[in-house]
């Protein structure tokens, strides 16, 4: 064999042996939500973040919204026939410069306050609802 082969060869089997055992990277790239009406969800966040949406994607039964300036993940809703109501055992929280005006633009666009909460330290978030009833939550980005 090749001098260099058998180096290339040499090389690559012992990369393969460090990584043998070591689990690949993963990383989040989608916050999907399941909705018997898309439309009615990918509207009101696109005014709620400020972003608009790709076209619906008839393959998919996805639609997709632009990724918010600065963010590694994508927002994404997926048409289902029936929504399981039991429990919602996830939800979003999104940054804010402003409480005051997020809700009212959250409100203003058929979504509802449930609840706001505070720490003993003064951090503030508040729990409000989609107009489908998923929660959500915002809270004043403190740059974290």
């Amino acid at each position: 064999m090749d001098p260099l082969a058998l180096l290339i060869v040499r090389a690559v089997n012992s990369i393969e042996n460090k990584l043998e055992g070591r689990m690949a990277r993963a990383r989040i790239t989608t916050v999907m939500l399941n909705s018997e009406n898309p439309e009615e969800l990918v509207e009101f966040w696109c005014k709620v973040l400020g972003v608009e949406a790709h076209p619906y994607d008839h393959s998919t039964e996805h639609i997709w919204l632009f990724s918010t300036p600065g963010e590694s993940f994508k927002l994404a809703f997926q048409r289902v026939a029936k929504k399981h109501y039991e429990s919602q055992e996830l939800h979003i929280d999104v940054a804010v410069d402003d409480l005051q005006e997020a809700e009212m633009v959250v409100r203003q666009n058929g979504g509802s306050h449930v609840k706001t909460s505070r720490t003993s330290s003064g951090f503030e978030w508040r729990i409000l609802k989609d107009p489908q009833g998923n929660s959500f939550c915002i809270f004043k980005d403190s740059g974290h």
